[in-house]
């Protein structure tokens, strides 16, 4: 029935994609009668197409053949001996054990990331999703920076303001609230005369609210992090790396100043 109370499942499939025709119709109504739902679900979306983005890479790898099943069927089963069955069944029996201590010992061999790392992963997958987009890169255009700016300030709960970047060469286009494991955070995008993108990523730090400027490499997406007084940053694009570092130090130099 499509007059049916709207549940939070829905509601996730609805960020999904996965909800019958009738009842997508139904939840986008109801959405937009409620606007902080909205932005909620819209935040999900976000995230949704930043994971996206930042697994694509790894999604569109072939599979490789010892794990191609087709191919293994046509091979000669020319172990499947007496011996050659005990063989497999020791070698099976040694994976279920290692890797069954390999996924509970994984957060142990595997810590968090956190700090500016993670900080720097969230603005590379964020620049990787919205500089490129055509359509709609940003939610808030520049004509409307003091709307932008204010909407980062009340979201991060504290005063922010896009930085001037105009002597690097790039004009602020933009900008958008990003849903993160952390809290929201804000992306400011810039761009310069010949299209090249630089993104501004920030949000508070609960881990390294401190922390000197760093070069990052997220696959063809490089950048600087740095943290002041609890304030997270990245600055993020596909140009070399002295331009980037350029560009950061003048947005860090007015946040200070600010």
């Amino acid at each position: 029935m499509t007059d049916a109370p709207v549940t939070e499942t829905e509601l996730q499939h609805y960020v999904d994609g996965r909800l019958p025709r009738d009842r997508e119709t139904a939840v986008t109504a109801w959405l937009a009668a409620r606007p902080e739902e909205a932005e909620r679900i819209g935040a999900y979306r976000s995230e949704r197409d930043a994971l996206r983005a930042a697994l694509a890479p790894i999604a569109g790898e072939p599979l490789p053949a010892e794990l191609d099943l087709n191919l293994r069927r046509h091979r000669r089963p020319h172990w499947l001996s007496a011996r050659g069955m005990t063989v497999a069944a020791s070698i099976m029996l040694a994976f279920v054990v290692g890797g069954g201590s390999g996924w509970m010992l994984r957060d142990r061999a595997a810590p968090p990331i956190v700090g500016t790392a993670a900080l720097a992963r969230e603005a590379a997958a964020s620049y990787a999703v919205y500089a490129g987009d055509a359509a709609r890169p940003v939610e808030i255009a520049a004509t409307g920076q003091l709307e932008l700016d204010r909407w980062f300030s009340r979201r991060l709960s504290r005063p922010v303001k896009a930085p001037d970047l105009r002597a690097a060469g790039f004009d602020l286009i933009g900008g958008r609230l990003i849903a993160t494991n952390f809290g929201p955070a804000g992306l400011y995008l810039y761009r310069d005369a010949s299209g090249a993108s630089v993104a501004l990523y920030l949000r508070p730090m609960r881990v390294q609210g401190t922390d000197r400027m760093t070069w990052r490499e997220e696959g063809a997406v490089r950048g600087w992090t740095w943290a002041d007084d609890g304030l997270g940053f990245g600055v993020f694009g596909e140009m070399p790396a002295d331009r980037l570092h350029s560009t950061a130090d003048m947005a860090r130099a007015q946040f200070r100043r600010a």
